[in-house]
């Protein structure tokens, strides 16, 4: 395969019997080394048999995937298993065990995933006795163990409060940052917007969308609030001069429809302006409007 892809899907297709649907379509994706690679769909979608697949946990009806070569995997299930009666040093220490691990490089690692995901103030706590968060993060840990190159992750914050998706979506940006590839799907659109480099819509078992985020950008203009330190009528003087269009309301700019090429001339001439801006805020999810373009479905998660 070629040498510029960790995970190459060709053709991809589903089917639990004969009887059944297309869990799904003729699916192609390619994933980068060093790539965040998102996977959004409506329940239903293929996204965990998609990934099923890639790990080789079953078998496409027809297709195929290719891995680059001696690639390790660590993956993180959407409900990962664990012994409760452990404690979360034992649990590392009995996981890492059945992964090949032994001795100083095992007893390294175990400190090193523990700081990784924030537990090690836990590690002599039950296992039991951790919260969902808590849970979501050793499944991480156990993952990534044997430093593998590939994490794949199967709704990593289902079910987890605001703070809880934060602390699974800054993990997910420090392993990358560490030289992991990632791929993981998510019903949370804004989840996938912060952290990923690419995004796979999956709807109804078709791959509809895949793309890169700035590419997104590029194709979606949006709606932006641009809050400055300036009044509203040098704001008003600066639009006229530039021939731009938009709402001014105190020190605030309204756009609709905004360019990347008109939003760089605009931060430009606020600077030679010398107009400070304060707060940049875009009104709705960039996700959002791509998702309910391509599959005509609005949700408050997809």
């Amino acid at each position: 395969m070629a040498g510029d892809s960790i995970v190459k899907v060709h053709g991809l297709g589903k089917r639990y019997s004969l009887l059944a649907g297309w869990a799904l379509k003729d699916v192609s994706l390619t994933i980068s080394p060093g790539e965040v690679y998102g996977l959004i769909g409506e329940n239903g979608a293929g996204k965990t048999t998609l990934i099923r697949i890639i790990l080789g946990l079953i078998a496409p009806t027809k297709g195929q995937v290719s891995l680059s070569r001696s690639v390790r995997l660590g993956y993180v299930p959407e409900q990962p298993s664990f012994y409760h009666t452990f404690k979360v040093r034992e649990h590392l220490y009995f996981t890492g065990g059945i992964a090949g691990l032994w001795g100083k490089r095992l007893r390294r690692r175990v400190e090193e995933v523990l700081e990784t995901v924030d537990l090690s103030g836990k590690a002599g706590a039950r296992v039991g006795t951790l919260s969902r968060g808590m849970l979501q993060r050793l499944g991480i840990a156990q993952a990534i163990l044997d430093e593998p190159e590939l994490v794949v992750m199967d709704e990593p914050a289902g079910g987890l409060d605001p703070l809880g998706q934060k602390e699974i979506r800054d993990l997910i940006a420090l392993l990358n940052r560490s030289g992991k590839t990632i791929l993981f799907s998510s019903h949370y659109l804004v989840e996938i917007e912060r952290v990923c480099h690419r995004v796979g819509i999956l709807h109804r078992g078709v791959l509809a969308l895949d793309s890169t985020l700035p590419a997104l950008v590029r194709e979606r203009k949006q709606n932006v609030i641009i809050e400055t330190d300036a009044p509203a009528e040098k704001l008003k003087q600066l639009l006229a001069a530039d021939g731009l269009e938009a709402g001014v309301e105190g020190s605030r700019l309204l756009f609709h429809n905004l360019s990347d090429e008109i939003y760089y001339g605009l931060v430009k001439a606020l600077s030679q302006n010398r107009i400070r801006i304060l707060e940049l805020k875009n009104p709705g999810s960039l996700l959002e409007e791509v998702f309910i373009g391509v599959t005509g479905e609005r949700r408050d998660r997809c």
